[in-house]
């Protein structure tokens, strides 16, 4: 074999091997591009699907955003705008959130507002119930010494009852006793006095004849001294306290004072010994009754 013929040999079988792997190279870039067709139908469909969710997500907000402003526009006193007429429905919805935002702030700004008074509120409502609870337990302190003052009350009304049913039965004791003492006094300061002549208080028994020397017819130096027994109804009474003048019959007569007084307790006029003329005046009764409660005088 030549040379040429070699070389052509060699040639061919080099051309045969490039050529197949041409063509196995050709395969595995078509292989590829097919699969990397298929990743991208895969991702285009799942783009579709995610473009599909986020379109129902968008679209659910923009209804939940719709009827939230629905809500919120029921709200008085929020501010509304009205919106010229725009040929994008975007720009429509953006307004439209615009306005809904400021109804959503004017109502935020509501809220605190109206937390802030319900804040005030409550402080004052919290200051209120401790004045209540303070006052209310003043009332309870109060009512307890209301209570405690009326117990004493009562214990008084019957301490006071006591003691009046005992003042009652010590008056009745005292007029008891007053009534005695005054029986006692009576008794006491009761004192008698008779004035009359000598015959008639002999002949009353009021007076006798004593001593003397006893002779044949009469008995000479006889004095007369007050009888031993006497009435007392034969003789005035009177009180010692209140009675301090005796008066006689006949100022101008001497009277002679037979019973046992002595003239030095009393104011007389022209007394001689035991006998005087005018009224008798008792000046010292203690002692001119302490003698005998019985006074005799004989008008001469």
């Amino acid at each position: 074999m030549t040379y040429a013929s070699r070389a052509t040999r060699l040639l061919s079988a080099s051309l045969l091997v490039v050529g197949v792997a041409c063509d196995k190279s050709a395969l595995r870039r078509g292989d590829s591009l097919q699969t990397q067709l298929t990743e991208q139908q895969l991702l285009s469909n799942e783009l579709n699907s995610q473009k599909d969710s986020l379109t129902r997500v968008v679209l659910d907000a923009d209804a939940f955003l719709g009827q939230m402003d629905s809500a919120i526009k029921t709200v008085r006193g929020l501010p509304r705008t009205r919106r010229a007429a725009s040929e994008s429905p975007l720009a429509d919805q953006v307004a439209a959130r615009k306005e809904m935002m400021e109804r959503v702030n004017a109502l935020v700004a509501r809220a605190k507002s109206t937390a802030n008074q319900l804040a005030e509120v409550q402080k004052k409502e919290a200051d209120v119930t401790n004045q209540n609870a303070q006052m209310r337990e003043q009332n309870a302190v109060q009512a307890q010494k209301i209570a405690d003052d009326a117990q004493l009350i009562i214990d008084l009304g019957a301490t006071i009852e006591r003691q009046r049913t005992q003042i009652i039965t010590l008056e009745a004791r005292l007029d008891s006793l007053s009534t005695e003492i005054t029986t006692l006094g009576a008794r006491h300061f009761r004192a008698y006095y008779i004035i009359g002549t000598e015959k008639e208080l002999l002949d009353k028994h009021i007076i006798v004849k004593e001593g003397g020397a006893n002779l044949l017819f009469v008995r000479a130096g006889r004095t007369l001294q007050p009888a031993r027994v006497l009435d007392a109804e034969q003789f005035t009474g009177i009180d010692q306290r209140e009675a301090k003048m005796i008066e006689v019959p006949d100022t101008t007569k001497r009277y002679k004072l037979i019973s046992r007084q002595d003239l030095d307790d009393a104011d007389v006029q022209a007394r001689e010994k035991n006998t005087f003329k005018g009224h008798l005046k008792i000046t010292k009764p203690d002692e001119f009754w302490a003698a005998s409660r019985f006074l005799i005088l004989v008008k001469q």
